[in-house]
């Protein structure tokens, strides 16, 4: 079993999506036992993409059998020590799934619960969006030691690429990050708007938790399924 998170300190970053799509990656094109475990509140914006996705369909007359999904966990309790009792927790549903992803609120406190996860083992990758800013590359590069002196192994990979810079600029930063000593994925994911339309007004389109849209991903943002086969051949 992989415990599995991206995260980012730094907001906007699309770091729940990535989380969304991966669990569905997972589930719908691997055929993977996967759990989703939300820990981000107040919003908690998997719990309710689920039920508003599942609404839709019953809306529709649609006969709904929710164990085809992968169960999402709202985890709302974040006192110290019910995080600890849950840490403790993790490695007992290694015969029950192949995947935990963990949605983290973008907070590296000490009593945060990704802090928590970190320091008792509990994540296996913890992987971090980096863009093309020299504010937001030293950030992820801080970020990234943080996890790493910490004993978590912390995977940075370039997200949001326009297509506009020069290759020899993110050759440059790569290396930059290597010799600090962080890693950095090789599959890079480019800015894609489209990733945020809907469907119908209601059903979300291309960020599901009950479906994988793999044709229209791989044509549309090639590099999201070439960074999630990297992450998962990745240790």
């Amino acid at each position: 079993m992989q415990v599995i998170s991206f995260f980012s300190a730094k907001g906007g970053t699309g770091k729940t999506t990535f989380n969304m799509l991966l669990a569905s990656y997972l589930k719908y094109e691997l055929g993977k036992r996967v759990m989703l475990m939300d820990f981000d509140g107040p919003e908690y914006s998997l719990s309710f993409c689920r039920r508003r996705e599942l609404e839709y369909l019953k809306s529709q007359g649609t006969e709904v059998d929710e164990r085809a999904f992968y169960p999402i966990v709202t985890v709302r309790d974040h006192s110290p020590e019910k995080l600890d009792a849950l840490a403790r927790k993790i490695p007992t549903m290694r015969e029950a799934f192949d995947y935990i992803i963990m949605d983290f609120k973008g907070s590296l406190n000490k009593a945060d619960p990704v802090s928590i996860m970190a320091t008792a083992g509990v994540l296996d990758k913890v992987i971090i969006p980096v863009e093309l800013d020299p504010m937001i590359i030293a950030s992820m590069k801080s970020l990234a030691t943080v996890f790493k002196a910490n004993g978590q192994d912390a995977i940075l990979f370039f997200n949001k690429v326009h297509g506009k810079e020069k290759p020899e600029q993110y050759d440059a930063i790569r290396q930059w990050f290597i010799e600090k000593g962080c890693t950095v994925a090789k599959n890079q994911v480019r800015v894609t708007i489209g990733m945020k339309r809907e469907q119908n007004g209601s059903e979300s389109f291309l960020r599901s938790t009950i479906s994988f849209q793999d044709k229209t991903i791989r044509k549309m943002n090639p590099g999201i399924i070439g960074l999630f086969n990297e992450l998962i051949d990745y240790g």
